[in-house]
């Protein structure tokens, strides 16, 4: 779980949950300043205080350099080649970060410390520094298990910022072969651009931007939501600039009592020469084509993202299949023949697939 994970984790706790870790932190806290207050009465009977005092300030920096040369070179490097990397530098370039910066700064302060008092002060600012470090890994499960708990929540909590997109009804399709599914759209003002949208998983918001999402699209900075009635309904956070210039987000899911009013059609799509027409948009990343080349032969195409040739339209990213979608290259690569829309389950559940066909030529 990253940093912002378990912040957002933490945030999205009940007010009497917040204020057990906000105890927790404070005693940890309380802890760490007890053990910096032992370390000063040391030095306070020597009269050496502020040459401790600026030790301790040395510590205070060379952490985060220390383990930014620990752990940022093996980032660089892929495989096993990175782990035998993380090794070499914890026995060699972090030891000398570290305990040579206390050694150094020791000999130099005034009234000076010995080498002994240096090195005593490197091992006691290790110590201190796990207390925190051993309060995160012991919180870690407990975090997870929170996160779990908010991944299972179907509404937004009542702090939840206003949504500057519109939300229109929600519609009920029937697709062949997929049975019930369900589609909504957020209409953006003319006046916000979308900058990103997430989607929560198990109580996190993954922050990789190359991960899937079938279970919406943008188009411009309008957002279009797709999921089948045997899948949880989406929750996402959409992130905007607002015209002001203020950055602003709000989490979203659909309402279950206009879920349950949702109005029912049946799902179509209407071919023409150059590509065809969805009654409703769909996520690309949903759609496998097969197309009928102009020698006869069959072949198909996956729609992970946009295809060579596609032309990006403003926004954030344009990856639905609206009305008028067309192929760039159709003259050469030939029709769509069928366009199938699948929907995949976790839990060994086998997918769905919708399977919709060009009506044949008379």
């Amino acid at each position: 779980m990253e940093t912002s994970q378990m912040i957002d984790t933490l945030r999205a706790l009940s007010p009497e949950d917040q204020r057990i870790w906000l105890t927790n932190a404070a005693l940890v806290l309380a802890v760490m300043l007890v053990a910096l207050w032992v370390e000063s009465r040391f030095f306070t009977r020597s009269r050496r205080v502020g040459s401790w005092f600026v030790v301790r300030l040395v510590s205070l920096v060379m952490a985060p350099v220390t383990l930014a040369a620990l752990f940022l070179p093996p980032l660089a490097v892929a495989g096993m080649e990175g782990l035998a990397v993380f090794y070499g530098l914890l026995f060699t370039v972090a030891p000398l970060l570290w305990f040579g910066s206390h050694l150094l700064v020791a000999r130099w302060v005034k009234p000076q410390l010995s080498k002994g008092e240096g090195l005593v002060l490197a091992f006691s600012g290790l110590a201190i520094l796990a207390i925190p470090a051993l309060a995160v890994a012991m919180a870690y499960g407990p975090l997870h298990a929170a996160a779990r708990d908010i991944g299972q929540r179907t509404t937004v909590p009542t702090s939840n910022p206003p949504l500057a997109h519109t939300p229109r009804l929600p519609l009920r399709v029937a697709m062949p072969g997929a049975g019930w599914v369900y589609t909504q759209s957020l209409i953006a003002p003319p006046d916000v651009r979308l900058e990103r949208v997430e989607q929560r998983r198990g109580g996190t918001w993954p922050t990789d931007a190359s991960l899937a999402h079938p279970a919406f699209c943008t188009h411009g900075n309008d957002v279009h939501l797709m999921w089948s009635a045997k899948e949880p309904q989406p929750y996402l956070r959409l992130h905007w600039l607002a015209a002001n210039g203020q950055r602003l987000h709000s989490e979203f899911t659909p309402d279950p009592s206009a879920l349950a009013a949702a109005a029912t059609q049946d799902f179509s799509i209407t071919f023409r020469d150059d590509g065809f027409d969805p009654v409703v948009p769909i996520p690309r990343s949903r759609v496998d084509l097969a197309i009928k080349r102009v020698d006869g032969s069959d072949h198909t195409v996956i729609l992970g993202g946009p295809q060579p040739g596609d032309t990006p339209g403003p926004g954030l990213r344009n990856d639905c299949l609206m009305q008028g979608y067309a192929r760039p290259n159709w003259q050469k690569e030939g029709q769509v023949q069928t366009v199938a829309v699948m929907f995949y389950f976790q839990g060994g559940v086998p997918p769905l697939r919708a399977l919709i066909s060009r009506p044949p030529t008379p």
